[in-house]
């Protein structure tokens, strides 16, 4: 598929109802190299993102490479690893895989490089943006979460699989923003992160558990740090 055809595809599914969205569909979406978004285009269309990201790695270790990080989990890792770790295809899937590790990403940029980059905030966001989307999950650790939360924007935890958003990360993107409560795991929204939400946006109760409102409210004038 040619770039051109790509983009046209790519652009044509996004903008298709719900109800025309399944797995098949978002498997070839993903095919266009364009899939950054597909977390929330599976929300969309009630699709599970992990039956694309199988439709995706059983047809070829090509495929996998277009994937967006945060679909690589354990689970699906384990599927690549099964299919392409042995006979013909065993070399190609070893630099895959060190290409899609964090601490390689990371290190492609000189010190210099990057302080450069700090001084263009835009630049230095879609840096990091593209780190967090070529990154496996299966890579990734609390440190690494947080500072994509810091370098990209705290709502990349809507497409974090719910497995690594821990209590911890939690606080770091509520920290951040407090609206991305809305994000936070229903089981996580405990009342130290609550109460956080709500601290660094009052609005952020909305997202907090009824039964928990007014005990955050009387907790909103702690300092927790």
């Amino acid at each position: 598929m040619n770039n051109d055809n790509a983009s046209i595809l790519a652009a044509k599914v996004r903008s298709l109802p719900p109800s025309m969205l399944d797995a098949s569909l978002l498997a070839e979406y993903v095919k266009t190299g364009e899939a950054y978004d597909l977390s929330d285009m599976c929300r969309k269309g009630d699709v599970s993102i992990k039956q694309v990201a199988q439709i995706v790695v059983a047809s070829s270790l090509d495929e996998v490479d277009k994937l967006p990080g945060y679909t690589i989990t354990g689970e699906i890792f384990e599927l690549a690893e099964n299919l392409y770790s042995i006979g013909e295809s065993r070399r190609d899937w070893q630099l895959m895989r060190n290409r899609h590790k964090p601490g390689y990403l990371e290190s492609q940029l000189s010190r210099e490089a990057l302080k450069r980059l700090e001084l263009d905030p835009v630049k230095r966001k879609r840096h990091y943006a593209n780190i967090y989307f070529r990154a496996w999950a299966i890579f990734w650790d609390d440190e690494f979460i947080s500072r994509m939360i810091h370098k990209v924007d705290s709502r990349i935890i809507a497409s974090l699989p719910e497995e690594l958003i821990t209590e911890k990360i939690s606080l770091t993107a509520v920290s951040r923003s407090g609206l991305t409560l809305r994000y936070v795991p229903v089981l996580l929204r405990s009342p130290l992160v609550c109460t956080r939400a709500v601290q660094n946006d009052p609005a952020a109760i909305a997202f907090t558990p009824r039964h928990l409102r007014d005990q955050v409210r009387k907790l909103q004038a702690i300092n927790f740090d």
